[in-house]
């Protein structure tokens, strides 16, 4: 059930090509926005990517705004810039709050998300990242000029790293 209720994310997928090819290459782009530590999962296939780091904070680094407003937030999305949605939301009811405009903007949010990932993920991944995408108390970071769309799982110590294709 909470899988269909992720498929109403995202748009259907068209072919694409590997985002990153090494971890180290993801690592590379999620560094500038979060304290990671080891990759405890990481899977670039055609079309997406899904990575999970344990971390040494909990906080976004200096160069990710932190947003306690969902247009605030937006704002600063379509002018290239980091954001930390701090609304007290889950990743979940964040996409939903920003669908409408997404589709008008483009901004790459709601696809980056567990349904366009999901073919990224054996099943026992994909469950410790739903019950994430539906905690209040995961803090959700995107990157428009990387489209990474980082879930920070303070409770369990891990951060997750997911892109789906770009249209």
């Amino acid at each position: 059930m909470v899988r269909r209720m992720f498929a109403g994310f995202v748009v259907t997928l068209s072919l694409s090509g590997c985002f990153f090819d090494t971890e180290t290459s993801l690592r590379k782009h999620l560094e500038q926005t979060v304290y990671v530590r080891e990759p405890l999962y990481f899977r670039d296939r055609l079309g997406c990517t899904a990575a999970m780091y344990s971390l040494y904070a909990r906080y976004p680094k200096a160069g990710v705004t932190q947003v306690g407003d969902l247009s605030g937030a937006l704002y600063l999305l379509e002018k290239g810039r980091p954001v930390a949605f701090t609304m007290g939301l889950s990743p979940h009811e964040i996409s939903l709050a920003v669908r409408e405009h997404e589709q008008r903007s483009g901004l790459g949010i709601i696809q980056a998300g567990a349904a366009g990932v999901a073919m990224c993920m054996d099943e026992d991944i994909q469950d410790l990242l739903f019950d994430a995408m539906l905690s209040p108390a995961t803090l959700t970071i995107y990157d428009p000029n990387t489209k990474i769309l980082t879930l920070v799982d303070w409770k369990n110590k891990r951060a997750w790293a997911l892109r789906a294709m770009d249209y």
